[in-house]
């Protein structure tokens, strides 16, 4: 059976999310098929056989965004409450997957690399869409870079857009409810 790509299996399943958050969960493989199946996928979007027996390119729609979210120390809970009630998604239906992250201990696990300022809490929101209009038109049109920091901000967030180079789907469930405080 041909896989179809969606791109975001494995970034979850590098960030343990799903053993982490635990909760009701599916197959990803099962979740690949049923959200691009083969009747619907297109030569951009599934990997094939050249004539010549190379690999051609595959590209996929899927766009993943990242926002680094720099909190106050003390002022997470409010924070935690503003994401789960109030920064909310109206029309998820281009949404695959949206979470929100606190960083793990460096101590817990020193093989982490990527430096965070200690002033603040860091947490990251990984975002996974169908394609990149879907963000566009639910999330991405309100966004203003001039807008001051929230109160429980500490300093300004940053985002990055991704398009998926290369992927792999993994066996490993993923979640498919939403956590039990989030609207």
């Amino acid at each position: 059976m041909r896989k179809t790509v969606l791109g975001f299996a494995r970034t979850i399943h590098v960030l343990g999310l799903a053993a982490a958050l635990g909760g009701p969960l599916v197959s990803t493989s099962s979740y690949a098929q049923a959200a691009l199946a083969p009747s619907q996928a297109s030569p951009e979007t599934t990997s094939s056989i050249n004539p010549r027996g190379a690999a051609r390119e595959a590209a996929t729609p899927t766009r993943i965004v990242a926002v680094e979210w720099r909190i106050k120390k003390g002022q997470e809970n409010e924070f935690l409450e503003y994401w789960s009630t109030r920064a909310t998604i109206p029309d998820r239906s281009g949404l695959v997957a949206e979470f929100l992250n606190r960083v793990e201990s460096q101590e817990q696990f020193p093989w982490m690399v990527w430096e965070f300022n200690e002033s603040w809490t860091t947490f990251i929101n990984i975002g996974i869409w169908r394609e990149g209009a879907d963000f566009q038109q639910q999330i991405g049109r309100f966004i203003d870079n001039s807008r001051p920091p929230l109160a429980f901000e500490a300093d300004r967030r940053r985002r990055v857009f991704m398009a998926p180079e290369r992927w792999r789907i993994g066996n490993t469930p993923l979640l498919t409810a939403d956590h039990p405080v989030v609207r």
